[in-house]
């Protein structure tokens, strides 16, 4: 009985207590808590997508095997042509406006790393020809920002007898402008990992010369990229993949992975000339393929079947 009277006496005083406590009414606030802007390597912006890109940010660059120079036992120099109106090598290519941010051309980030100084330029006819192109002559930053003004053969009427003079007006170097990119690269046989292996030394964006008429005349690169100093700048843009929107590479995957289609123009020679000195036309390709084949055989006949 008296158990029963003590739990009694607990149980009232505890429902009194609850009762003398204040209620509050919970708030529920109008306005969403502010989201802070998501930093991205184009700048602050919303999160455009389903997930937040974390990767892309902070990509840095596939680095290099060590390479020592005992290892190395055959080596072999190669110039190549990236012709950009080949429909695998678009990526590279488009967008032509300068204006998209998320996914801008191989000559927009080329530009822009210029521009802000992340880029080195150097001279692509010094003075003293080398052939080489050996990054001897680097531009200062006041040459590098002549080098995107080119002149362009144009025609203009005659108010008086309605003839068309050519005339040669100066222009800015849009993407659109570029026709190639011309890629150095060393070929050689490492026998630590007992593997052919290849390494881009230079990139050049190319143009389209004419002639007083307005006609095609041939090539030209506007300069030259130390291409083991623009890995990082060319790991932080992204190039798009046909295949899966969730898995674009960055313009340094593209080129180390050897993403792109190409053909041969030059190679290390005792005449040091390129392939169009002697081969034209369908020639030209052919010996293209020969110099690509030699080096196929030259790594296939490393083993033994």
């Amino acid at each position: 009985m008296k158990k029963l009277k003590l739990s009694g006496v607990f149980v009232v005083a505890t429902v009194l207590c609850v009762c003398a406590q204040p209620t509050t009414t919970p708030t529920i606030s109008s306005t969403p808590p502010p989201q802070a802007p998501q930093s991205t390597v184009f700048g602050p912006s919303v999160n455009d997508g389903v997930y937040i890109p974390e990767h892309l940010p902070n990509r840095k660059p596939i680095p290099y095997v060590p390479l020592r120079e005992s290892d190395v036992i055959w080596q072999h120099r190669i110039w190549r042509v990236i012709d950009l109106r080949e429909k695998i090598n678009h990526p590279l290519y488009f967008p032509t406006d300068e204006v998209s941010t998320k996914r801008p051309s191989l000559f927009s980030v080329i530009k822009k790393g210029i521009t802000t100084h992340e880029l080195s330029v150097y001279d692509p006819n010094p003075a003293t020809f080398d052939a080489d192109e050996e990054f001897k002559i680097e531009f200062p930053y006041s040459e590098a920002q002549k080098s995107f003004v080119v002149e362009k053969s144009s025609f203009k009427q005659d108010t008086a007898t309605g003839e068309l003079t050519a005339v040669t007006l100066p222009d800015t170097v849009k993407p659109d402008d570029i026709k190639q990119y011309w890629i150095k690269e060393d070929w050689f046989f490492d026998k630590q990992r007992s593997i052919m292996d290849v390494r881009i030394l230079g990139i050049a964006p190319v143009i389209e010369t004419q002639d007083d008429k307005g006609g095609f005349k041939g090539y030209r690169p506007l300069f030259w990229l130390y291409y083991p100093g623009c890995r990082n700048w060319f790991s932080k843009y992204q190039c798009y993949n046909p295949y899966n929107d969730a898995e674009w590479r960055t313009f340094d995957e593209v080129l180390h992975k050897r993403q792109f289609s190409s053909y041969i123009k030059e190679e290390t020679n005792v005449y040091n000339r390129p392939i169009v000195t002697y081969a034209q036309g369908v020639d030209a390709l052919l010996e293209s393929d020969r110099i690509k084949d030699d080096i196929f055989k030259f790594e296939h006949d490393m083993w033994q079947y």
